[in-house]
């Protein structure tokens, strides 16, 4: 898999000249990995990026993890604080326009910057993020891939009697053992818990015969995620207000994906599906966005709300997932994970 980082960071640096910005600090492990293609914490590196330059400020310890894959940087290893040393550098540099994105930054360390006269670059980063590169959707299609495949596994092994809990454990070692670097959420419902969007697992809770089932799951590989929705009835007697939601929801899932494709208002997926929900009766019932866009984040840019500003753009990576939520009786909620074309989109989650 080809590693587009050293790309990434020329077009960022390409931003910054444009910005008329002398330099950029880089503070979070998200940018970090998206710069170097090396998975960092913030306090094991600090990078200085400049229109023409990039510099790691790295301890002496990481020298021989980051610098094979970071070949675009001019890695130097210091002592003690790497912050510090950063702005040391951009001093002896004569870099006096300095920038860096306050919500990258942890207080102590965004204190410290905007006292030592840095400008702020709100989202910079994040904006570039919301265009995937080809190494970038590889890794997001080989998530995807995990995660619908260990479903595939799973869903034929659960049974009447087991707790959620059960199911949880069984879908993240499916995903584990395909190759999944971790299991950010994994989120499994029966019956009423189906109602509550954000449900944590219980070991109390045991399927029965006839329950309404909810799975909400994905993982990370190479950094980046997979998100995915499931809901079915578990049994021979399902409800006829079960049935009729199921279908509600699916039509407004097809009917808000079916419009995805480059130029596409953002707000515009939203409309679509809760349009359907909303006529139907259940409007009250819906209560998140349609979806939102994955990355190095489960939650990315763009959000798909009512008011959102912009568009998709080709190679944007969103979900579509709306969902209906009958308090205290079972909720439904269908979820795919999209590339967005010029002409239409690919579903990356679907078997």
């Amino acid at each position: 898999m080809k590693n587009l980082s050293s790309q990434r960071l020329k077009d960022f640096q390409k931003l910054l000249k444009s910005a008329q910005l002398d330099g950029y600090i880089c503070l979070s492990a998200l940018e970090l990995r998206y710069f170097s293609g090396v998975d960092l914490d913030a306090e094991e590196a600090v990078f200085l990026l400049t229109p023409r330059k990039a510099y790691c400020l790295t301890k002496k310890m990481m020298v021989p993890k980051i610098a094979p894959s970071a070949k675009a940087f001019a890695v130097q290893a210091v002592e003690g604080d790497m912050l510090g040393a950063a702005l040391d550098l951009a001093v002896r540099s004569k870099l006096t326009r300095l920038a860096f994105d306050p919500q990258m930054a942890d207080f102590t360390r965004g204190e410290m910057l905007s006292r030592a006269g840095l400008c702020c670059l709100d989202g910079g980063v994040a904006e570039l993020r919301k265009v995937k590169y080809k190494d970038e959707i590889d890794c997001i299609k080989k998530a995807c891939r995990i995660a619908r495949e260990a479903f595939a596994e799973v869903k034929p092994q659960i049974k009447t009697g087991m707790s959620e809990e059960d199911v949880r454990v069984l879908m993240a070692l499916a995903m584990i053992k395909r190759g999944a670097d971790s299991v950010p959420f994994n989120i499994v419902c029966f019956g009423e818990n189906c109602a509550d969007c954000h449900h944590t697992p219980s070991s109390k809770r045991k399927l029965k015969k006839n329950d309404a089932v909810l799975m909400d799951f994905g993982c990370f590989y190479h950094g980046y995620c997979s998100d995915i929705t499931r809901s079915w009835w578990h049994g021979d007697q399902e409800p006829a207000e079960y049935t009729k939601i199921w279908h509600i929801v699916s039509m407004a899932k097809e009917a808000a994906s079916g419009l995805l494709r480059a130029g596409l208002p953002v707000a515009q997926v939203d409309k679509a599906a809760r349009d359907i929900i909303e006529d139907a009766g259940y409007g009250a019932y819906f209560i998140h966005t349609t979806g939102h866009s994955i990355g190095l984040e489960v939650h990315e840019a763009p959000i798909e709300r009512k008011n959102a500003v912009g568009k998709l753009e080709e190679n944007f990576v969103v979900t579509v997932e709306p969902g209906i939520y009958l308090p205290n009786k079972f909720g439904v909620r269908l979820e795919d994970s999209y590339l967005v074309g010029k002409t239409g989109s690919k579903n990356l989650t679907q078997n």
